[in-house]
């Protein structure tokens, strides 16, 4: 299954670690430090260039951190009625 995080992008919903909000994330150290080396490293995927003040949602996969403009309340509910409808078909 996918996740379709904003700006025509989906992510394999098994790659994703952490669905971070970005507000939420400034509050700890280790987590901006975190972000902060993977911007450096170049392992931030930023779809069409998102303004930073548009940024809602660090979406942290095995290899690369994601950035939405969707909040991550909503993605966590997108990934819930995948994961409900998905169930059905078993």
């Amino acid at each position: 299954m996918f996740l379709h995080i904003g700006k025509n992008l989906t992510i394999p919903v098994n790659k994703i670690i952490a669905i971070v909000d970005k507000e939420t994330s400034l509050y700890s150290y280790d987590t901006k430090m975190f972000i902060d080396i993977m911007k450096k490293k170049g392992n931030i995927y930023n779809p069409d260039q998102i303004d930073e003040k548009e940024i809602k949602t660090y979406i942290i996969t095995d290899n690369n951190i994601y950035t939405s403009n969707i909040s991550s309340s909503t993605l966590f509910k997108r990934n819930n009625k995948m994961k409900k409808s998905a169930n059905h078909f078993i």
